[in-house]
């Protein structure tokens, strides 16, 4: 059973003030709650039967983001209304829904869903216009093939008589989208038993070592990554290249993100943990990656980012202590 999340809680409350006719706002929730019944019923569960290697899609996914982006925003509400809060929920409702339609694409797969749930004709073209304007940009390509698809968001627009800020809503969902990673989104015995495909391992892999804190206050995002020896999956060297990729790529999306979006400007740096575990216990000691404004990832490689500031986690580095620490 769904338990609403603070920022639903609050979207709510926003909206029953957001009217003199408090009768209004109270419409608007009901119609979010209409479409996360219907999602929650009728695609969620599913997308893992068309999509069977994906890591977790479901509800809790949904949870995982909309709780997100509460960390991300909650100190700085005042600057969503109401209905921009009901079209930041929403959108997040919709966000993975095209997963549905095959993965390939997924972000510009929703139309079809929308019609069956944003169905009042011309009263809510404008709603289903933006929602799905705001999917397309959470990933992929622009229609330009660029990888800047916030670009192609409306700055601001209207809907219900309030001007919403769509592009840093577009902004707020995608980064939000980028930090639901965890154990939460894998199944040790799917993996245990092998029914996950090679391809797909390393997500797998990655969503079971990875811890996500969103630390607004301290303006940081903290990843720590927990590897077990002997691991079992992948090797170490796919898995801490692998690793070092998505570091990369978070950073580049909180540098991205808040270029559109002012709500995520005091996220200044993306810290990150490796730990080497055997029996639970650290075996190596390994420096805190910190990847700061000042550096510029523009075209550099791994290891104009991470080599060059901590030569200690080059991967022949790494593996060549935990060698010396079998032998001890």
């Amino acid at each position: 059973m769904w338990i609403d999340t603070e920022l639903e809680k609050h979207m709510q409350e926003k909206l029953h003030g957001e009217f003199s006719n408090k009768q209004i706002g109270e419409k608007y929730y009901a119609q979010y709650i209409t479409a996360r019944e219907y999602l929650t019923s009728n695609i969620y569960p599913f997308i893992a039967a068309v999509e069977p290697q994906l890591t977790d899609h479901s509800d809790r996914h949904i949870e995982n983001v909309l709780n997100n982006i509460w960390d991300l925003i909650n100190d700085d509400l005042d600057r969503f209304n109401g209905v921009e809060l009901y079209l930041l929920c929403l959108s997040t409702l919709f966000h993975d829904c095209g997963n549905i339609n095959g993965r390939e694409g997924h972000n510009k797969k929703i139309s079809d869903i929308c019609n069956d749930v944003i169905n009042d004709n011309s009263t809510r073209l404008q709603e289903k216009r933006l929602v799905t304007m705001i999917v397309r940009a959470h990933c992929g390509q622009s229609r330009k093939n660029s990888s800047d698809t916030l670009m192609e968001v409306d700055e601001t627009a209207s809907l219900y008589s309030r001007e919403v800020k769509v592009c840093e809503i577009a902004s707020i969902i995608r980064f939000a989208d980028e930090l639901a990673e965890g154990p939460q989104r894998t199944s040790d015995y799917m993996r245990s038993k092998g029914k996950i495909d090679q391809a797909s391992i390393i997500y797998h892999k990655y969503a079971s070592i990875t811890e996500v804190f969103i630390g607004k206050k301290d303006g940081r995002i903290a990843l720590t990554y927990n590897i077990e020896i002997p691991i079992q999956d992948v090797d170490l060297e796919t898995l801490l290249k692998f690793i070092y990729k998505r570091i990369v790529k978070l950073d580049t999306e909180r540098r991205y993100c808040k270029y559109y979006a002012t709500s995520l400007n005091k996220l200044k740096t993306t810290d990150v943990k490796i730990n080497i575990l055997i029996d639970g216990e650290d075996v190596i000691d390994l420096p805190k990656i910190q990847m700061e404004d000042k550096y510029i990832l523009s075209n550099a490689s791994i290891e104009d980012i991470i080599y060059h500031l901590y030569p200690e986690l080059k991967i022949e580095s790494i593996l060549q202590k935990i060698g010396e620490y079998d032998h001890e």
